[in-house]
């Protein structure tokens, strides 16, 4: 086949469906009008074996009369109980998330206090507690308000605290460790914090 055959085959192909489009038009316009309105969306649509929309079996026995009867209610129990469900897991899901938000702000808080307790002595005091003799520190110590001691000996090394504890009365020393287990020991929610010593 030359290219010139080819080009009239394709115009006569091209005439075809130019003339062919105005009658498929006018055809489907006129089955357009006899179309039936759409179907009706709450009723169930059954589709024949040819593809085109049949009429519903209608139950003839009492069982099938029962069962489509109570088709509608039981769809719509269904979806309360789904929504009820639903709603449920919702409302627990909000309590977690406000039990969650005030461990948080619990957490916050000690942190807080935690940090207030730490800072609440300067560096250079804990340096010069540091260079003192444990017994000389455990006496200035014991004399100083029990949470400004409690800093101290925080920030202070362990070997240092353990020292200048061990040279003061057993009673003071057990309020001071008491007061800094209570305020850098655990977190509110039980776990072990990390140690500000230095």
């Amino acid at each position: 086949m030359t290219l010139r055959s080819a080009r009239t085959l394709f115009c006569a192909a091209a005439l075809l469906a130019a003339a062919a489009l105005p009658a498929r038009a006018e055809s489907e316009s006129a089955e357009g009008a006899k179309a039936p309105p759409p179907p009706d969306q709450t009723v169930v649509r059954v589709i024949g074996p040819d593809g085109k929309p049949a009429a519903p079996d209608v139950p003839t026995s009492d069982v099938g009369r029962y069962c489509s009867a109570i088709a509608d209610p039981a769809r719509e129990a269904r979806i309360a109980a789904q929504t009820k469900k639903l709603k449920d897991l919702e409302t627990q899901v909000n309590a977690r998330i406000d039990e969650l938000e005030q461990k948080r702000a619990d957490y916050q808080s000690w942190l807080k206090e935690r940090q207030a307790f730490l800072d609440s002595t300067s560096d250079i005091m804990t340096d010069i507690y540091a260079k003192m003799k444990p017994d000389a520190a455990a006496q200035q110590l014991a004399a100083v308000d029990r949470p400004t001691a409690a800093a101290v000996l925080a920030k202070l090394k362990p070997r240092a605290s353990g020292a200048i504890l061990s040279e003061m009365p057993a009673a003071v020393a057990a309020e001071l460790g008491t007061l800094i287990v209570a305020k850098t020991g655990r977190t509110p929610d039980g776990a072990t914090a990390a140690s500000g010593k230095g």
